[in-house]
């Protein structure tokens, strides 16, 4: 050891070491000082360092806001090497004494033995409890109640009036995810009880912000939340986890300045640690629940596709099946075997009529609306228009709008952007999916108000923005819509868009319910009997004449997709011929009962057909005579004369 007095200087998070070879050193703010400070809570001219023989001796020189040695507020001291000295958030470490003064460590200098047991046992009580929240950090899930625990410890270790933990949102902004008051409850107004300016300083810079009178601190002179508040002592650590800020923990006290020392800034940051790894799993541990919950999500669509496939594969070969057995045979061929070759079979009036539009309409690229009930075959006509079309080698992507939430169906239809909301991934969306080709959109009428105004920005422009990104997207899409509700209706009750329906409704088609085309049902149970045999591995069994009849009578109210159910029910209870007994009695039965014999002269054929007619239209208005007598061109009381004439009952 030398003649010299060496000192580091820590303050604004710049260290550097000074010397002396006088005997009497002044620190404070003046620019005469032989270590200036730039803090506003140093005094002009604020203590003394003498060298006295031999000891160093430290002196307050009347500072307002006092010189601390070792946490303790000092008057005069002397000083040993280690010591450090606090001047309001500045730091002064004694690196070097002279030769012939006290060299003793400064924990161990004059100081009495209650006072290191306590000081140990406080020690000992802080590496407790650090252990222990790293032990709940390792095992509790829900992130609350821990960051609860943490910050209760932080308030009883620091003395701290109030402490919180803020973290920093996507957006830039500011979140206080959990708050604690000295009484240990949750601080009210949390999120306007901190300074958000010096959460944001420290998430800024990744440093610590200390001050010991906030209400006097030069370098927030500008800020009103300070004022506002009514702070003294801040410490305001940064959450820090591997490269990336968190957020921070910020305690206080409003009413004591000089509340906190640098072993409390020590403390705060070993705790911040052990919150910033809490903060971190919680995220981790909800990105994986809903990646899980996706996942889920994509492997049961997938599930639902592979089924499609297989189904579409099966309905393929007995397509091709009965096209080479009727080009083989005499008979000519009926029918559009355009359509019938993608699935579309129909020789009725209303389907050649269906036929007549979709001519038409695949030669266009024009938006498309089918319309139609529930069961009637909206998806197959709208594969039927992109196959047939001009964008047939372009992919052709298809959405039940009615199967997903608004946030999710958001996503699939526009993507999004990693980071865009939690457990985000960056994912094209089906319309970016269908460049080129066709999107149909099933159930179009179940869109919310706010992807309905997003879907005719589409329309309109041809571009969009995939969730969380600002630049568009441009893409080529015909859009082919259905619904099974009114849209019109909608537009008038203001539950649908009205100037998005326009864009919709360029070509519309609507497509007859199975009990408008009976004549088409015994063509449907030969396709639907062939397509289930071959899906169950066995030749086509024969149909009874019966079992055509029957189903020809019933009213079919969920249309071609209830037919299709029926029939392979029919096949799977079937050993070989298909008999009439086998049908569900409500297709059985449900229909019209027996009418009375054809056989015999011109008035008993009449009120045989008036029979038939009035049970197939009680059938088919399940029982309302007004809609039944609507249906037959008569008035109700002339209904009920003819039921009662040939005693039909309602239940028929």
């Amino acid at each position: 050891m030398g003649d010299a007095l060496r000192f580091e200087v820590c303050e604004d998070d710049c260290r550097k070491e000074v010397s002396f070879s006088k005997t009497r050193v002044t620190v404070g703010r003046s620019a005469a000082n032989d270590i200036c400070l730039q803090d506003r809570q140093a005094s002009r001219v604020h203590c003394a360092i003498e060298v006295l023989g031999g000891s160093t001796r430290l002196t307050d020189l009347g500072s307002q806001n006092g010189t601390y040695v070792g946490g303790s507020r000092v008057l005069a001291v002397d000083l040993a090497c280690a010591d450090t000295i606090r001047v309001g958030a500045a730091e002064i470490r004694v690196l070097e004494l002279p030769a012939g003064a006290d060299t003793r460590e400064a924990p161990l200098r004059e100081r009495p033995v209650a006072e290191l047991v306590k000081e140990l046992s406080q020690e000992r009580a802080f590496l407790l409890r650090l252990t222990a929240v790293a032990r709940d950090v390792a095992m509790e899930r829900e992130l609350m109640p821990l960051l609860n625990r943490m910050l209760d410890a932080v308030l009883e270790l620091t003395g701290a009036e109030r402490a919180f933990v803020v973290l920093a949102g996507k957006d830039g902004g500011l979140e206080t995810e959990a708050s604690r008051n000295f009484q240990g409850t949750a601080v009210d107004h949390a999120d306007v009880a901190v300074s958000r300016s010096i959460a944001q300083q420290v998430i800024a810079g990744g440093q610590p912000v200390f001050s010991i009178n906030a209400r006097e601190d030069e370098r927030f002179r500008e800020v009103q939340s300070i004022v506002n508040l009514g702070l003294r002592s801040v410490l305001c650590v940064p959450l820090r986890f591997r490269d990336e800020i968190l957020g921070v923990v910020y305690i206080d006290n409003r009413l004591e300045a000089a509340a906190f020392s640098a072993r409390d800034r020590d403390r705060l940051l070993a705790f911040a640690d052990q919150v910033a790894v809490a903060v971190a799993n919680a995220r981790l541990f909800h990105e994986l629940t809903d990646s899980n919950r996706l996942l889920a999500a994509a492997r049961a669509r997938l599930e639902a596709l592979n089924r499609d496939l297989r189904r579409t594969v099966l309905d393929r070969e007995a397509e091709l099946a009965s096209v080479r057995a009727r080009l083989a045979g005499d008979d000519p061929i009926e029918g559009d075997l355009r359509w019938e070759a993608v699935g579309i079979v129909g020789r009725s009036p209303a389907m050649r009529r269906v036929f007549e539009i979709l001519d038409r309409v695949i030669e266009s690229d024009f938006p498309v609306l089918i319309t139609g009930e529930s069961g009637t075959g909206k998806e197959l006509i709208a594969r039927a228009v992109h196959r047939l079309g001009g964008r047939r080698a372009e992919p052709f992507v298809s959405e039940n709008c009615a199967a997903l939430p608004e946030s999710l169906l958001e996503s699939e239809l526009f993507g999004s952007v990693k980071g865009a909301f939690t457990g985000a991934i960056n994912r094209r969306g089906l319309l970016e999916r269908a460049n080129g080709g066709t999107l149909f959109l099933d159930e179009v009428s179940e869109m919310s108000p706010a992807l309905q105004s997003k879907l005719l920005r589409f329309l309109q422009e041809g571009e969009f923005r995939p969730v969380g990104k600002n630049e568009p997207v441009r893409v080529d899409v015909r859009v082919i819509s259905a619904s099974n509700r009114d849209l019109r209706q909608l537009v008038e009750s203001t539950r649908f868009r009205e100037d998005l329906y326009y864009r919709l409704n360029v070509l519309p088609i609507h497509l007859p319910p199975l009990r408008s085309r009976r004549e088409d049902i015994p063509i449907l149970v030969e396709r639907f009997v062939a397509r289930a045999a071959a899906a169950s591995g066995r030749p086509a069994p024969a149909v009874a004449p019966e079992v055509i009849e029957a189903c020809a009578r019933y009213a079919w109210p969920g249309n071609v997709r209830e037919l299709e159910n029926e029939v392979r029910r029919l096949v799977t209870l079937s050993d070989s011929a298909l008999t009439v007994e086998r049908l569900s009695p409500h297709v059985r039965q449900g229909g019209l009962l027996a009418a009375p014999e054809e056989d015999g002269d011109l008035t008993a054929r009449v009120q045989a057909m008036e029979v038939r007619e009035i049970r197939r239209a009680l059938a088919e208005a399940r029982g309302n005579k007004s809609r039944a007598a609507a249906a037959l061109g008569i008035s109700r009381f002339a209904l009920n004369r003819k039921m009662e004439k040939y005693s039909i009952g309602a239940e028929e």
